[in-house]
């Protein structure tokens, strides 16, 4: 008796428990080896890139294909990727022994799988870190004739990466057991993503599903505090702030601090230059915006500053010397030039000049 192949539906659909009930019974019946064990490949690639758990799917019925199994080139292909369903490292040996005449031929078929045979049983992202949100690979392939056409795989791993996507999809595409009339589905793989699908129920067997309750803008409002800072004095901004320092720490006012070294300095001006304080303090102004106390005071103590500090020797005014003085101080030149050769000419040269 014929029995129909599992189809992609039966494959890729169905939770673990049913898939590996589906593929021992397809075994039973048809006892085709190399069908049964591309069924566990595709159960491996849904492990790969779905949050599912299908790792060692159907282990016993592995084990006894590859150790009882007449060798072909189907399983000599796949055979590398299922070393972890032996725990025994003799029971492999046996294996690679049965299917590859020499270990040269063993790992050259395992050198062609080895690009997806890590992501096979690699951990993915656990159920709790979606937060209930589901998503699906979609992918595109070209079949044997060259026509496109869509698969996607329900339950994905949002964080698959596009390394893991590609080597474990060109696994897919490997295999020979997906047929439409006639004509082998997956050749050459075109493009891949996930998408987000989960689903929004609204009414479940006639009655409205509830949703979760959504925060109005009013809610929000008046969820705010409703005191007002804007009204509260500096007196009292500041005595809040020190009730809410840590114990021990104290706040500085840095601009009473600033306001008793302009005092200081003021006093010291007025002190030096006898210019009353009063008079001084008359010209501060306070700015009530910025809480800072600018004055008019600093800007005259430095005018006054300016005017009582000496300035530089040389640039001291000198009053002229009259004739008398320069007379005198030519007869004193003439003096000291006798004796000196053309030392009246000297002479006869400052007078014409002057």
């Amino acid at each position: 008796m014929l029995t129909r192949p599992l189809s992609q539906l039966q494959l890729f659909v169905p939770k673990r428990e049913r898939l590996e009930k589906a593929i021992m019974k397809a075994y039973t019946d048809s006892q085709d080896a190399d069908t049964v064990i591309q069924y566990v490949v595709a159960a491996l690639i849904r492990n790969a890139l779905c949050i599912s758990d299908f790792s060692l799917i159907c282990q016993e019925l592995v084990r006894e294909i590859l150790l009882v199994a007449e060798p072909t080139d189907v399983l000599r292909k796949f055979a590398p990727l299922f070393r972890d369903f032996f725990d025994s490292g003799k029971e492999w040996e046996q294996v690679t022994k049965r299917l590859y005449k020499k270990t040269k031929e063993y790992h050259r078929y395992n050198n062609r799988v080895s690009d997806c045979k890590k992501y096979l049983f690699a951990k993915t992202t656990p159920i709790e870190e979606l937060n209930g949100q589901q998503y699906k690979l979609v992918s595109t392939f070209e079949d044997a004739i060259g026509k496109i056409h869509t698969w996607s795989l329900r339950d994905a791993d949002k964080n698959a990466s596009a390394m893991k996507i590609d080597a474990v999809l060109e696994l897919l595409s490997s295999l020979t057991i997906f047929e439409k009339e006639g004509v082998r589905r997956f050749v050459k793989l075109e493009n891949s993503e996930i998408d987000n699908c989960t689903r929004h129920i609204k009414i479940r067997k006639g009655e409205i599903v509830e949703e979760p309750a959504q925060i109005s803008a009013n809610q929000t409002e008046a969820a705010k505090p409703s005191f007002d800072f804007s009204t509260m004095s500096e007196e009292e901004r500041l005595q809040l702030v020190n009730q809410l320092l840590p114990e021990g720490v104290v706040l500085a006012d840095t601009r009473r601090e600033a306001v008793r070294n302009e005092e200081t300095k003021e006093r010291s001006i007025s002190e030096e230059f006898g210019v009353p304080e009063k008079s001084i303090a008359s010209t501060q102004e306070i700015e009530t915006d910025s809480g800072a106390i600018t004055t008019l005071a600093k800007e005259a103590a430095e005018a006054i500053a300016a005017k009582a500090k000496p300035g530089n020797p040389q640039s001291i005014y000198k009053k002229p010397k009259s004739d008398k003085q320069k007379e005198h101080k030519d007869e004193l030149l003439r003096e000291a030039n006798k004796g000196k050769p053309n030392g009246n000419k000297k002479d006869r040269k400052r007078k014409r000049r002057k």
